[in-house]
């Protein structure tokens, strides 16, 4: 990926600008024409709108080239009644803030934009042509101006009917459901009709009586990658609902609904397991106590005993025990007998948890073993290799191991005593155990009559050798060909230190730009880079054991705003071999080379005469045509054309 934008910049920078679709958008409404750019001018510049019959001449129709604002004030004055929901948006400060995001921003400037059309005004990307004939086929030219109003040579060309088309329907609604959420999705066809559309509204009825309420705050957008999707986080589990999607034009329009479909949320998500569950035995049995379920939907709980560490289970009562009492008494515990116990949590929708860690009860009198004499834990990667020595007391038959984390009840991890004096905890499933974590471990000795032992522990930090995930959402963003400005989100790691920050150029080795740490919001400010490069920006987070995370990284071609100088001084000079073209050298530091154009009229269309940039002062045209003018565009480092010189033209003969 890295590779294909440094190609395509130096494609750029070493010839003539590609060709690219057209963003003109030509929007019939009753007797008018919206005229409307999904790109804005070029800076301070604006356009000039030239109308025609289809195939018949075209004349311009606006006296006055259409610009945008130019200032915040006037932008704010334009916006009107939509500038709270605007500076909303773009999470500006104020109008001054709000009207350079706008600007700063391409693709929030297209989306607000389409959403509203004040700003569309205000950004000079939009122009209504009024008292058109309905049914007439008319061709439209956009020629942008420069800063002083001149025509360029950039310009857009289309042509439309004037006959409304509202947008087509949406279609293949589906839906996935879930806990307290509906998943939509949709297709939608993509053709002349639908270039126009760039997103869509939900509609939800309560019920199949209910009227249609518009539920998306804000339109979804269109996607080229494939169906679109909603989700809504409003809905009632077991509640019925109805949906359908419209689908939204550049100038506001809706065009008719979607199929209805008909939804039902459902809960099947399982609670989370009982923790802490604990035991002890009283007079008249064994008391199971666990920590209160934190789900907002619990029911209650459901306790499960075994003679045998991994079960079968069998479940002690058939009624739940109420969620806000969590603890059983179990009066049918056998005096001299070793029971274990789980708890599960069932929430209103029947779903359960899993059981809770086994937890064991010795209803025993008798005296117990001696613990182990020594023990002692070796982290190994991510297992633990406990070894301890044999106890001192006789008739011991095994040890057990228990694992568990400070201020919780250790987890018993043998079923049965073992005879040896090493055992290797490769944690649930042998998947090991969590990097950086603190584990209290206790090894206990088990006599003939299956008594236990106090417990030897020994607490163990398990080393932290497991990097972090990369940071989200890096951005590198061109600030006004100033600066660059890198920004990024922390990942879930909960001990992420600091953040590395990288560049790369085309063709050079990375070089650190910042070491950050702290807390987020986390953006740096780059004033190394040069016009007409494009970067590579690596970001990598580092832990506080000094793991590093694989890169998060983005491309950024950082160009220069404004256009060389026009050339001056282009004289031609018709010789035997061609027309000879010299002009006086501009003077920018930033300059790539120069471009020629020729055209049969000094106001005609001009096209390039050369592959590539000219980079010396002279050019021979070896193919002239009669009568011809030649102009010549300088064109800088980021791919900027300047005005071009003015038209001349040469005789045909030798000079």
């Amino acid at each position: 990926m890295v590779a294909a934008a440094f190609a395509a910049l130096t494609l750029a920078v070493q010839g003539p600008p590609q060709p690219r679709p057209s963003p003109l958008h030509l929007i019939a409404h009753g007797d008018s024409i919206t005229v409307f750019l999904s790109e804005a001018p070029p800076p301070g510049g604006g356009f000039v709108v030239y109308r025609g019959p289809s195939g018949g001449a075209l004349v311009r129709i606006t006296p006055q080239p259409v610009t945008p604002a130019r200032s915040a004030a006037e932008a704010a004055g334009v916006i009107g009644p939509d500038l709270v929901a605007v500076e909303r948006t773009v999470q500006a400060l104020g109008p001054v803030d709000m009207f350079r995001r706008l600007q700063s921003d391409p693709f929030a400037g297209s989306v607000l934009s389409a959403l509203y059309p004040r700003v569309a005004v205000a950004l000079g990307r939009a122009w209504v042509d009024t008292g058109v004939t309905r049914g007439a086929v008319l061709t439209y030219r956009i020629v942008f101006t420069d800063a002083g109003g001149h025509e360029t040579w950039r310009r857009l060309e289309g042509a439309v009917q004037v006959v409304d088309q509202p947008p087509p329907s949406a279609t293949s609604l589906a839906s996935e459901v879930g806990d307290h959420l509906v998943t939509l999705s949709w297709a939608y066809p993509r053709g002349p009709q639908t270039v126009n559309v760039f997103a869509f509204v939900v509609y939800r009825a309560d019920s199949s009586q209910a009227p249609f309420v518009r539920v998306s705050a804000s339109p979804v957008l269109l996607s080229d990658t494939g169906r679109i999707t909603y989700h809504d986080p409003t809905v009632t589990n077991g509640a019925s609902y109805r949906y359908r999607v419209t689908a939204l034009d550049v100038i506001g329009r809706e065009g008719a609904p979607s199929e209805p479909l008909d939804v039902t949320p459902v809960d099947r998500t399982p609670p989370s397991f009982p923790a802490d569950v604990a035991t002890r035995v009283v007079a008249n049995g064994v008391l199971v106590v666990w920590r209160l379920s934190p789900e907002p939907d619990a029911a209650g709980y459901v306790v499960e005993r075994s003679l045998h560490f991994d079960g079968p289970f069998t479940r002690l009562k058939a009624a739940l025990i109420p969620v806000d009492h969590p603890s059983y008494l179990d009066t049918a515990a056998v005096q001299g007998a070793e029971d274990y116990y789980r708890v599960v949590a069932v929430d209103r929708s029947g779903n359960e948890s899993a059981p809770s860690a086994t937890v064991e009860a010795a209803v025993d009198f008798r005296v117990p073993p001696e613990p182990p004499d020594s023990v002692w834990v070796v982290p190994d990667h991510h297992r633990l290799i406990v070894r301890w020595r044999r106890s001192t007391s006789h008739g011991v038959m095994g040890y057990v191991v228990y694992r568990g984390t400070p201020g919780e009840t250790p987890t018993r991890l043998l079923r049965l005593p073992t005879t040896d004096t090493v055992y290797v905890d490769s944690g649930y499933g042998a998947k090991g155990l969590h990097p950086g974590g603190r584990y209290v471990v206790g090894v206990t000795a088990v006599d003939s009559g299956r008594t236990q032992s106090a417990r030897k522990l020994v607490q163990v930090l398990v080393p932290d050798d497991e990097p972090p995930d990369p940071p989200t959402g890096l951005l590198a963003r061109d600030i006004g060909g100033r600066y660059a400005e890198v920004a990024w989100s922390a990942p879930q790691a909960p001990d992420v230190a600091s953040y590395d920050l990288q560049r790369a150029a085309a063709g050079s080795t990375f070089v650190t730009v910042a070491h950050v740490t702290g807390r987020p919001p986390f953006a740096v400010r780059d004033t190394g880079v040069v016009h007409g490069r494009l970067y590579v920006y690596h970001v990598v987070a580092v832990d506080s054991a000094g793991n590093r995370s694989a890169p998060a990284d983005d491309t950024l071609p950082f160009t220069r705003p404004t256009p060389p100088p026009a050339p001056r001084h282009l004289a031609a000079r018709a010789t035997p071999g061609g027309v000879v073209l010299v002009w006086e050298r501009v003077a920018d530091a930033e300059l790539a080379g120069y471009r020629v154009t020729r055209a049969s009229l000094p106001t005609g269309e001009f096209t390039p005469l050369a592959g590539g940039l000219i980079h010396g002062t002279t050019f021979t045209d070896p193919a002239p045509v009669p009568g011809s003018y030649y102009r010549v565009e300088a064109v800088d480092t980021s791919g900027n054309l300047s005005a071009p010189s003015p038209a001349v033209r040469a005789g045909t003969g030798a000079s």
